[in-house]
Parts: C-alpha cells; sequence; structure tokens
C-alpha cells in the first residue's frame, strides 16, 4: 500500500513539474505560425549587444513592434530605439494584423546579423522598410531611416512563429 502511495505522489508531482515547464513556454495573445517552445527569454535591447553570440542560433526575443508591411503583414520590425530588428516569417508561413504597431511580441526563430556593403541602395533595404508599390519599388522615406538606424549590419529574425499581446 506505501509503494503504491509513494508511486502515485511522485506521478503526481512529476505531472505538476510538466505543467510548469510549458507554462513558461506559453505567452497570452494572439498565436501566429508555430507554438513557441524556447524557455529563455531575450529582450529585443539586448539581443543587439549579444548579436555576435546569437547570431545563427534559434532564440526567444520579446520586443514592441515598431512597424510592419501595410500592404499584407508579411514582416515587421522591433526596435529599441537605436537598432532596428526585421523580422520575417519562415516560409511564409503566417502573416500579422495592420493593427500590431505598438503591440508586444514573443517571437522565436533564426536570428541572423549580417553585413550589408549598400545599405541604402538594395531592394532587400527598400523591402524592410517600404511600402509594396508595383515591381517591389520602394518609395518611402521610412525604408531609408531604417537602413540606416542599422548603420552596415541587418539585424534579421527568421521566425517560425510568435504571439501578439
Amino acid at each position: 500500500m506505501y509503494k503504491r502511495t509513494l508511486m502515485m505522489v511522485v506521478m503526481v508531482l512529476s505531472l505538476g513539474l510538466m505543467a510548469c515547464s510549458s507554462e513558461n513556454a506559453e505567452v497570452a495573445g494572439d498565436q501566429f505560425g508555430q507554438t513557441l517552445t524556447l524557455a529563455k527569454v531575450t529582450p529585443v535591447a539586448e539581443v543587439f549587444t549579444q548579436a555576435q553570440d546569437l547570431n545563427g542560433q534559434m532564440v526567444r526575443i520579446s520586443g514592441t513592434v515598431s512597424d510592419l508591411c501595410k500592404h499584407k503583414g508579411c514582416w515587421m520590425q522591433v526596435s529599441d530605439g537605436q537598432n532596428v530588428l526585421t523580422v520575417r516569417f519562415k516560409d511564409e508561413a503566417f502573416i500579422i494584423p495592420a493593427n500590431a504597431v505598438g503591440r508586444n511580441v514573443d517571437m522565436e526563430g533564426l536570428f541572423i546579423a549580417e553585413e550589408i556593403s549598400n545599405p541604402l541602395g538594395s531592394h532587400q533595404a527598400c523591402a524592410e522598410g517600404g511600402e509594396h508599390s508595383g515591381e517591389g519599388a520602394c518609395e518611402s522615406e521610412r525604408a531609408e531611416k531604417s537602413v540606416q538606424k542599422v548603420a552596415d549590419i541587418r539585424y534579421t529574425l527568421v521566425s517560425t512563429g510568435l504571439v501578439l499581446s
């Protein structure tokens, strides 16, 4: 009888611990893409100071949406006020709503910090901050301002999933 009771207590405690660890990974809000699984959350401001260590790693980042694609929600930006993290969605598997600006975001994905040789003349720079206007043309001053903030380094997260709150 004692062994049976002890075994039952161990099972209940184990289930409780598993529930606690999964609660740490969950965030309340609107879910897009895959469920968040990483426990360690890095605030966006720390991402820029740890960029070399995080480069090429799967990370979980939290911040506030500062800009997004107004055309169809196919990218967003999260900023610490000086640096800009552009977030793309892996395999374009999801898009985010136009009302996401100003909302908190908790996201996971592959972090990439890469040097760029021509920050103001590339189509990529245009896509990160500009509007879609035919054939991929970009006429937005917003794109130039965003790219100037990152100087010669582009910070990108290829997100597999996120939660807007």
